[in-house]
């Protein structure tokens, strides 16, 4: 899941890409996914996401999802390696208004025990930037006021991913105004204009055989969203969570040292947008030319999902 605000585009790119989505229901059954060019130019015009995975695991289980959650074993984030992390952030000059935003998501980030937690902390040590919790929002009214309280006390929103379930979503959105909280949905990434009902399926060549810079290049989120772990900064999703893939199908899509940015490395954003915008080793395990787009599904963990 990844979450991104609405942003508008001309009623002729929905109408040629609505066909993109229409696709048949077996796992590899997607129509491909058309890159416009000057929109991927345009999105490094704009500061980039930092997502942090919450958790791995999730209670929804899309097929194909981005992040793997289906394949994941369940795992919390460490809040002392975290705050050790957004240590490391902070002290970057200007960070705050560079960034787009920095997501808290997963898996199902509400799964986590300790989120109020994890909101107030990221608040704390990065009290200019923009901070949302990304979520599919079926726990959303389980929530207790302590939830509540974070996100309206540290300036938190919420963004929701409509997926097509019987789910009251505009209920959901009013009920976190009701809690002082600022509510919206997750952008079409997909440029299906269809919302969640399509979703992005990868094409992961588990031999490694593309061309970095050339998939890089036909890459949707090169560039424009990095996900913050283990004291460092990845490209992507697949450099930064792939040992999910490789212990559930036994694949050896293995980062390389160059695949990530150490955060004590960083001295100023300068640092961070170099890294952004060039191609990585990892890049060579995405078939991007494959890349498609589907109607979303639960997942039956095989591996097409992902692999070509």
């Amino acid at each position: 899941m990844l979450a991104t605000p609405q942003r508008s585009s001309s009623e002729a790119d929905a109408a040629a890409l609505q066909a993109s989505a229409d696709c048949a229901s077996s796992a590899r059954a997607g129509k491909p996914y058309v890159l416009d060019f000057a929109q991927r130019i345009g999105s490094l015009a704009f500061g980039p996401y930092i997502d942090v995975q919450v958790v791995d695991h999730c209670n929804l289980g899309c097929r194909g999802c981005l992040h793997f959650a289906p394949l994941a074993k369940p795992r919390f984030l460490d809040l002392a390696e975290f705050e050790r992390d957004l240590g490391e952030l902070a002290r970057i000059p200007g960070l705050g208004s560079y960034l787009t935003s920095l997501a808290l998501m997963g898996g199902e980030p509400l799964l986590h025990p300790r989120l109020p937690e994890i909101v107030r902390m990221t608040r704390s040590y990065l009290p200019d930037a923009p901070v949302m919790v990304a979520s599919n929002g079926l726990l959303l009214r389980r929530m207790g006021d302590d939830f509540w309280e974070a996100l309206s006390g540290c300036d938190v929103s919420l963004v929701l991913s409509p997926y097509p379930l019987k789910v009251d979503y505009p209920a959901l959105v009013e009920l976190a105004r009701e809690h002082g909280v600022t509510a919206s949905f997750a952008g079409d990434v997909t440029r299906s204009g269809r919302d969640k009902e399509a979703f992005f399926q990868l094409a992961l060549d588990p031999d490694g055989a593309q061309d970095p810079v050339y998939a890089f290049n036909r890459c949707p989120f090169g560039g424009s969203y990095l996900l913050l772990g283990e004291g460092r900064l990845w490209p992507c999703q697949v450099a930064a969570r792939s040992g999910a893939l490789n212990a559930y199908f036994g694949t050896r899509i293995l980062p390389q040292e160059e695949d990530s940015l150490a955060l004590a490395d960083i001295a100023s954003v300068s640092d961070l947008d170099r890294f952004r915008r060039k191609a990585h080793p990892m890049c060579r395990f995405c078939d991007n030319d494959k890349l498609t787009v589907v109607e979303w599904g639960r997942s039956k963990r095989a591996p097409e999902e992902w692999l070509v």
